[in-house]
């Protein structure tokens, strides 16, 4: 009998052993691939939603849609760099610039999600850059060539310049960018970056093209 309730004993403080390690255990964490690049020279901001990619780097998420021979996330720097000319009546441009690091061509189509995020944390601020309706091409990269998108919006100040009223200006981090059909988010910083944290339209971005 004293045999028998000391296996029983030993059983008991396996089981809690089990358990404890368990409960102990840390929850399990989701993380995003980011790449950061240099912050555009004047300040701006630009969001979109993202598509799907053909890559497996996006827990398997396919979009059907996307060209064959889709640049793999893996095989992508992004940067948002101030466009040529600056700005005109209201509005400053920059491209969405797509750089093909990898060592084979692979190809692009389509226009980019780009958002406004901050508060330290990649909260987005305000609504999504609107996509334009612009004819869209498949665009070849090469290795180490790159490929962008227009980034049209308002120029807004501390006041919301020409959306004084409907635009809500708060300060924010940087750039999320969704290449073309891919779920992968990039962060570009930019420091003392504005946005429009309501929900007015306020930036536009196009498809890719070639340079």
């Amino acid at each position: 009998m004293k045999t028998r309730a000391a296996l029983l004993v030993v059983a008991a403080a396996a089981a809690l052993t089990v358990t404890g390690c368990a409960a102990g255990q840390p929850a399990p964490t989701v993380t995003t691939t980011t790449t950061v690049t240099s912050a555009p020279t004047a300040p701006a901001t630009s969001t979109a939603t993202g598509t799907p990619t053909p890559t497996a780097t996006s827990g398997g998420q396919v979009d059907p849609n996307a060209p064959a021979g889709q640049c793999a996330d893996s095989a992508l720097a992004v940067a948002v760099t101030p466009a040529a000319g600056g700005g005109a009546a209201g509005s400053v441009f920059f491209t969405v610039d797509f750089t093909n690091t990898g060592a084979s061509a692979c190809n692009l189509r389509g226009a980019p999600g780009v958002s406004i995020v901050g508060d330290g944390n990649g909260t987005q601020l305000g609504s999504p850059a609107k996509q334009t309706d612009q004819t869209v091409a498949t665009v070849t990269l090469q290795p180490g060539q790159t490929v962008s998108a227009p980034l049209q919006q308002t120029n807004i100040d501390a006041g919301g310049g020409p959306l004084a009223g409907d635009c809500t200006v708060v300060p924010g981090d940087g750039y999320r960018v969704y290449p073309p059909h891919s779920f992968t988010a990039f962060f570009v910083a930019s420091a003392g970056i504005l946005a429009c944290s309501n929900t007015v339209d306020w930036m536009n971005v196009g498809p890719v093209a070639a340079p």
